[in-house]
C-alpha cells in the first residue's frame, strides 16, 4: 500500500528532518535518506509487476485477479484501478477503502466530507442520491432504480435527498374548430407528483438515517411555486417504503410542503417502529392539527428522543398538545425539543411553564431561539428554571429578556443546580447579568456528581404540596411567574 495514505501527512510532517539539520556537516553527505519515500521517482524503471498490474487494471470487467495474486500486488492494483469501473463489477469485489475514497472525489469533486470512516458506503449512497435527485419522473424506469438499490443496499446506512424532480404539468388541449373542448389553462388540474420512493426504500434494508427535501435546487429564472409542493400520493408511496426499514433511527423532511394531513399519515406509519429515535420536520408547514398528532406520537412511542419542529405554523393548540404528551407517564424518553423560529404568545409561554414545572426528567434540552418572547412571556420562560430539574440546556437566543425577565432569570438560576448551559445571545441582557449567569452555570458544573438535598432545590413551604404547584401553573392562569410564589393563605 502507498505510504501517502497509510502514514498520514501530519505524522510525516511532524517527524520530517528540519532544514537546518539537512544542511549540517553530518547530514549533508548522506547518500541514503530513509525518510524520503519518493527517492526513486523518475530515477529507476518500474518493475515488471507494475506494468502487469497496469494492464490488469484496464480490464477489470473481463479479468478479476484479486483472489489469485499476492496482497502486495492487490495493493498496487487498488491504486491503479480507474474510478470509472461499473458498479456491477466493482461493488462486489473491491473492498479497499482508499479506492472508494478516490472514486468519491473523482465523481463528486465539489463535495467535501469530514470524519468519514466507511468510504464505500458514502460513495454508494452518493451514487444513489445522484440518481434519484436527477432522474426525470416522466421517464422513470422502476426496474433500473430497483437494480441500483439492490446492488448498494448492503453498504448504505444513510440516504439524503436534497431535491426531487417533479412530473411535467400537463397542458390544455390545442383549440380545434371541429371539437368543443375546455382549453383554459386553469381548467387543467395541478400535478405535484414525484418519483415513487416505495420500490427504492423497500430494498434498503440497512437504512438508519433518511433525509428528504421535496423541492428543486438552482431553479434560477424558472422558479415555480409548484416545484416545492408534494402530493399525498408521494407521501403514501414513501410510507409504504418505510414499512420495510426495520433499523430506521432518524427521519427528516425539511424545507417541504409538509402540512398537517401529510404529517399525520407519516406518523401513523412511524409509530409502529420502536427503533425511531429522532424526528426532524424543520422548515415545513405543520399547524395545530399536525402538532396534536405529533403529541399523540410522543405519548404512544417508547423510544423517540429528539424532536425538531423549527419554523412551522402551529400556535397555542399545537404547543398544548406537545406539553400534554410530555407530562404523561409512561411516554417517550424525550431528550431534545427544538421549537425555534415559531412565534410564541404569552399563552404559549404559560403552557410551556406549566408543562416543564411538572416534568422532572425530560427533556434535557429545550431550544426556543427566536420565538418572540418578551415581557411577561420572557419572564415565564426564564422562571421555569426555578422548579424544573430535568433541563440541562436551555437555548433562548434572539429573544428579548431585558427588564424584569433578567431578574427572574437570575433568581431561577440561583435555585437551579442542574442546568449547565443557557444560550443568551442577542437577548438584550446587560453584561452584569451575563456575568452572573456565567458564574451560576460554572457553579452547577462544579456540582456535577454531587447529591443535593430536596430542601436546597424547592422551598420547604411547597415541598410536599404538588397540588398547589399544579394550581399555580395552570395554563389558564397566566398571572404567575414560576418561582415567584403568591401569598399563601393558611388553612384554618
Amino acid at each position: 500500500m502507498k505510504i501517502p495514505y497509510v502514514v498520514s501527512s501530519n505524522a510525516r510532517e511532524a517527524y520530517t528532518t528540519a532544514p537546518f539539520m539537512k544542511a549540517s556537516a553530518g547530514e549533508a553527505g548522506r547518500k541514503i535518506v530513509a525518510e524520503d519515500f519518493e527517492w526513486d521517482d523518475n530515477f529507476s524503471p518500474a518493475p515488471l509487476t507494475y506494468y502487469a498490474a497496469l494492464e490488469l487494471s484496464r480490464n477489470f470487467h473481463r479479468i478479476n485477479p484479486l483472489k489469485k495474486i499476492l496482497q502486495k500486488d492487490v495493493d498496487m492494483l487498488m491504486d491503479l484501478y480507474p474510478a470509472t469501473i461499473p458498479l456491477k463489477y466493482s461493488v462486489i469485489y473491491i473492498k479497499d477503502e482508499q479506492y472508494w475514497k478516490r472514486s468519491f472525489y473523482a465523481k463528486f469533486p465539489s463535495r467535501k466530507e469530514i470524519g468519514v470512516t466507511f468510504w464505500k458506503g458514502k460513495f454508494l449512497s452518493a451514487c444513489l442520491q445522484d440518481y434519484l435527485e436527477n432522474v426525470n419522473p416522466d421517464v422513470f424506469i422502476e426496474e433500473d432504480a430497483v437494480e441500483l438499490a439492490s446492488l448498494v443496499s448492503p453498504y448504505i446506512y444513510e440516504l439524503r435527498l436534497n431535491q426531487l424532480q417533479m412530473v411535467r404539468q400537463p397542458n390544455p388541449p390545442v383549440p380545434s374548430e371541429n371539437s368543443i373542448e375546455d382549453t383554459c389553462i386553469f381548467s387543467v388540474p395541478k400535478v405535484y407528483d414525484h418519483i415513487p420512493l416505495e420500490p427504492v426504500l423497500m430494498k434498503l434494508y440497512n437504512l438508519q438515517d433518511i433525509s428528504l427535501v421535496f423541492g428543486i435546487n438552482n431553479v434560477e429564472d424558472s422558479y415555480l411555486t409548484r416545484y416545492f409542493e408534494f402530493s399525498l400520493n408521494d407521501c403514501e408511496s414513501m410510507c409504504r417504503g418505510l414499512e420495510y426499514l426495520q433499523h430506521l433511527k432518524i427521519f427528516r423532511i425539511n424545507r417541504s410542503n409538509l402540512d398537517c394531513s401529510k404529517v399525520k399519515l407519516i406518523l401513523q406509519h412511524l409509530v409502529k417502529k420502536d427503533c425511531i429515535e429522532e424526528l426532524d420536520f424543520n422548515h415545513c408547514k405543520i399547524g395545530d392539527y399536525g402538532m396534536k398528532a405529533l403529541g399523540g406520537f410522543i405519548y404512544i412511542h417508547k423510544n423517540v428522543k429528539r424532536v425538531r419542529i423549527a419554523n412551522n405554523r402551529f400556535k397555542e393548540v399545537g404547543v398544548q398538545g406537545i406539553a400534554y404528551a410530555l407530562q404523561m407517564h409512561p411516554a417517550a424518553p424525550i431528550e431534545l425539543l427544538d421549537f425555534s423560529l415559531n412565534p410564541m404568545s404569552l399563552e404559549c409561554a404559560t403552557i410551556f411553564a406549566a408543562a416543564f414545572v411538572r416534568c422532572k426528567e425530560k427533556p434535557q434540552t429545550l431550544i426556543v431561539n427566536s420565538c418572540g418572547f418578551s415581557g411577561a412571556s420572557a419572564e415565564k420562560m426564564a422562571g421555569l428554571l426555578s422548579l424544573n430539574r430535568g433541563l440541562t440546556r436551555l437555548d433562548m437566543a434572539a429573544n428579548n429578556l431585558s427588564g424584569e425577565a433578567e431578574v427572574t432569570l437570575i433568581r431561577a438560576l440561583e435555585q437551579n443546580r442542574k442546568v449547565l448551559r443557557v444560550d443568551l445571545r442577542r437577548t438584550h441582557i446587560s453584561e452584569e447579568t451575563q456575568r452572573k449567569v456565567n458564574e451560576l452555570l460554572e457553579r452547577n458544573k462544579n456540582l456535577i456528581g454531587q447529591e443535593t438535598e430536596a430542601s436546597d432545590e424547592i422551598p420547604p413551604l411547597y415541598l410536599n404540596e404538588p397540588e398547589y404547584l399544579i394550581w399555580e401553573y395552570n395554563p389558564n392562569n397566566p398571572d404567575y411567574i414560576p418561582g415567584r410564589y403568591p401569598v399563601r393563605v393558611p388553612e384554618i
